[in-house]
C-alpha cells in the first residue's frame, strides 16, 4: 500500500465532472483514493427535480450500507463511498447525526481499504464536521467556488461553516484569482490552479451533431451546463428577441423559472444530456455562449466549460465575468445585448488559422493531466 493516499469530501463521483473528479481521475494510480459524496447545501424543495434527487440520493446510501458502501470506478484506484446523510444543515441535530454517520462509515472504509493518514481534500464548507476524524496528515481546501454567494444558500451558515474549514485547513489551492485573494485576506497562502480540459475529447469526440438538435434551425448558439441563478435570462431574450434568425440553445438541468423564455420561438432547452456526448451538442453550434450574470459570484468562478468550449474551435462569446475576460485574446467579450447581437453577427464563420493555432497552443500545457500534477505536488510538499 502506498504511503500516500486521499480522503476526498465532494460533489456525487461519476455525475457531471468537476474539476477535482478529473483532477482525482488523473492522479497517479498508485495512490488509493477513498472519495466520498457529500450532501448538498442547499435545502431541497417540493420539486420533482429536488425529489428526483433526494430519490437518487437515498438509493445510493440504502445501497452503500447493504453492500459495503463502496464500488469500482473507471480509474481503479478510486473507492467511492456514499454515508448516510441528511439535508437541513441549519438544524444543529441533523450536523450531529451527519458527523456520526459519516465518521464511522468512512473510518470502516479506510480500514478495510488498508489506508493510513490520508491527504484529506474538501471542496465544500459542509465537510468542515468531519476534520480531524481520520488521522489525516494534511487538510488540503481546494476551493473551487464562493458558495456563500450561491442562490438558494443560507449565506450566513456558509460562511460560519467555511470559515471552520478555514481554521482547520493547512494548505489551500483555488481556481481562480478572486478566490486565492479571499483566502489571502483570511491570512491563508492560496495557490491559484485554474481549470483544465480534456483537449482531445472535445476536439476530436464527435464528428457528427447530436440528434436533439436536428429539429433546431441553423445558425446556432449554444450553451451547456446548468442554467441557474447565475445566468442572465433578461440578456439573453433581449439578444433573442432582436436575432429571430439565429437558434439559441440551452443544455443542462435549468434551476430557474423559464416560462418567459420557453415563448420565445428561437430558444431551445434540451434537457441534460451525458457528458459523453456534449462534444456532439456543440458539433452543432455555430457560437458557444457564456451569458453569465456580472456580480460576486459569477467574478470568482472559471466556469470549466471556457476552456471545453475552447477545445471544440468554436468562436466563443461572453459577459464579462472575470475569469472571461482573463481569456479575452480567445474570447469576444460583450456586456449589453446590442454588443451581442454584432459579436454574433461577427462571429457566425470559422475562426482563422491563426487563432486556432494560438487556440491549440494555450491549451497544449492546460490538460488534467498537467493540472493534477500540479495539485499532487501542492498537496505533498512541505
Amino acid at each position: 500500500m502506498s504511503d500516500k493516499c486521499f480522503l476526498v469530501f465532494s460533489d456525487d463521483f461519476g455525475e457531471h465532472p468537476s474539476s477535482c473528479q478529473h483532477i482525482f481521475r488523473s492522479i497517479p494510480t498508485e495512490h488509493p483514493v477513498l472519495w466520498v459524496n457529500t450532501i448538498g447545501m442547499r435545502s431541497p424543495r417540493l420539486t420533482w427535480r429536488d425529489l428526483n434527487k433526494a430519490f437518487l440520493k437515498a438509493g445510493r446510501m440504502l445501497s452503500g450500507l447493504f453492500k459495503g458502501g463502496s464500488k469500482k470506478v473507471s480509474t481503479g484506484h478510486i473507492k467511492v463511498c456514499q454515508p448516510p446523510m441528511l439535508p437541513f444543515l441549519n438544524i444543529p441535530f441533523v450536523r450531529t447525526f451527519n458527523k456520526r454517520s459519516v465518521t464511522g462509515h468512512v473510518k470502516r472504509k479506510l480500514e478495510g481499504l488498508d489506508m493510513k493518514s490520508p491527504i484529506c481534500v474538501i471542496t465544500a464548507p459542509n465537510a468542515c464536521d468531519y476534520i480531524g476524524q481520520f488521522n489525516e496528515s494534511r487538510i488540503v481546501y481546494y476551493c473551487v467556488d464562493d458558495f456563500a454567494e450561491w442562490p438558494g444558500l443560507d449565506k450566513s451558515l456558509v460562511q460560519s461553516m467555511e470559515s471552520d474549514l478555514i481554521d482547520k485547513s493547512d494548505r489551500f489551492v483555488a481556481t481562480s484569482q478572486d478566490l486565492a485573494d479571499k483566502l489571502e485576506q483570511k491570512g491563508k497562502k492560496a495557490h491559484l490552479l485554474t481549470h483544465g480540459v480534456d483537449y482531445t475529447f472535445f476536439q476530436k469526440a464527435s464528428q457528427k451533431e447530436h440528434p436533439l438538435l436536428a429539429h433546431i434551425p441553423k445558425p446556432r448558439v449554444g450553451y451547456f451546463g446548468l442554467f441557474d441563478g447565475r445566468s442572465d435570462l433578461d440578456l439573453i431574450k433581449a439578444v433573442a428577441a432582436g436575432m429571430p434568425d439565429i437558434s439559441f440553445v440551452v443544455t443542462g438541468n435549468t434551476e430557474v423559472d423559464i416560462s418567459d423564455m420557453r415563448k420565445i420561438k428561437n430558444i431551445y432547452f434540451t434537457g441534460s444530456i451525458p457528458y459523453s456526448e456534449l462534444p456532439q451538442m456543440a458539433k452543432g453550434w455555430d457560437i458557444c455562449m457564456l451569458p453569465y450574470l456580472v456580480n460576486v459570484l459569477t467574478n470568482a468562478i472559471q466556469p470549466l466549460k471556457i476552456k471545453e468550449y475552447l477545445a471544440t474551435g468554436k468562436p466563443i462569446i461572453s459577459t464579462p465575468i472575470k475569469e472571461a475576460c482573463n481569456l479575452s485574446d480567445y474570447v469576444n467579450i460583450a456586456a449589453t445585448a446590442d454588443e451581442w447581437e454584432n459579436s454574433i453577427r461577427s462571429n457566425l464563420g470559422p475562426l482563422s488559422h491563426d487563432l486556432i493555432k494560438k487556440r491549440t497552443d494555450f491549451l497544449k500545457n492546460e490538460s488534467w493531466a498537467c493540472k493534477a500534477e500540479k495539485f499532487f505536488k501542492l498537496c505533498l510538499e512541505d
